[in-house]
């Protein structure tokens, strides 16, 4: 085993520790909430009740959003506005995600499914199990990030 494969390996039991979360490998299916839109807004939602995942605009201020993360890490808005999806260990865009959150965009007329991913800065979030936009947060973020090949 490599040495980022046996760091990963101990970061993903942690996480399984302390928020009762496992971190999945890819196999050859895709994670249902790429694929199947049901099934990630019920993740992405349980995510903003439980872990505070957003804000709703990222390109919008919400001090009351960043004001909250602030005190919860003991920090400055400054610093935690920094700490992002796009950033975080468990926002996966490995080329096997990326594929698969395109086949569940599922459109070819309205709109280029891969537009839409690169527009959102989409990946996958490996803790909650949802699609997550980059430009996102939540309560569990991890520094290392992003998964790519």
């Amino acid at each position: 085993m490599d040495d980022s494969r046996g760091v990963r390996k101990k970061m993903n039991q942690k996480l399984s520790l302390l928020l009762n979360k496992t971190v999945s490998e890819v196999g050859e299916s895709c994670p249902r909430a790429t694929t199947d839109i049901k099934d990630n807004i019920k993740n992405r939602n349980w995510t903003i009740k439980n872990f505070g995942y957003g804000p709703l605009n990222p390109d919008a201020p919400d001090s009351g959003f960043w004001d909250k993360k602030a005190e919860m890490w003991n920090s400055d808005i400054e610093t935690v506005m920094t700490a992002r999806c796009c950033n975080c260990a468990a926002f996966d865009q490995s080329d096997k995600i990326i594929d698969c959150i395109i086949q569940g965009i599922n459109e070819s007329e309205a709109a280029d499914p891969w537009d839409v991913q690169c527009r959102a800065n989409l990946g996958y979030c490996q803790l909650f199990k949802f699609k997550c936009a980059g430009d996102r947060t939540c309560d569990a973020w991890l520094h290392g990030g992003p998964i790519q090949d």
